[in-house]
């Protein structure tokens, strides 16, 4: 998704932020010191707040009904959560993974986050959750909050299919 650059701004350097990203989500390494992960979640904070608008402004380029626009959107909204929320637990994992996200929807435009079942499920669940208000509750730790059974079985779907078990009940109108 590759959007143009203006002439003032400078290009994005994935590889710096995914490698950055890959410190923090790699499984063969020791959790990094109090005081580092406090500067590489300052670094990740940094990341997306450059990313975010780049992958905002070719994804709004996009078809409205394209699937790819509806998966950054929902992506792009869940990175701003992210880095409205306080930084405290697992808050640093989550911001990597958002920043490697939004690094492979600005590399490719028509990049979807999962595929076959999961992406199915995945869309279903993309069509609910941002337009309802309990599956956006959040506390002031970017904690959900929210109870939302239709949520909760739309996630557990998408869990199912991504473990190769039985997909969604229900399609969404733009899966292919």
């Amino acid at each position: 998704m590759t959007a143009p650059v203006s002439r003032t701004a400078l290009p994005l350097d994935l590889e710096t932020m995914r490698a950055c990203a890959d410190r923090l989500l790699a499984n063969d390494t020791d959790a990094p010191r109090p005081g580092s992960l406090e500067t590489l979640t300052l670094h990740l904070r940094g990341r997306l707040m450059l990313v975010v608008p780049e992958v905002e402004t070719a994804a709004l380029a996009l078809p409205e009904d394209s699937a790819a626009r509806a998966c950054a959107s929902f992506c792009i909204g869940e990175a701003r959560l992210r880095l409205s929320a306080s930084a405290r637990g697992a808050h640093a994992q989550r911001l990597a993974r958002s920043v490697r996200t939004l690094c492979d929807h600005y590399e490719n435009e028509d990049h979807e986050c999962p595929t076959a079942p999961e992406r199915a499920a995945y869309l279903c669940m993309l069509l609910h959750c941002p337009a309802c208000p309990d599956c956006r509750a959040v506390d002031d730790d970017g904690e959900a909050i929210g109870s939302c059974v239709t949520g909760d079985r739309l996630y557990e779907e998408y869990r199912q299919a991504r473990r190769g078990g039985p997909g969604p009940r229900e399609r969404p109108p733009t899966a292919q």
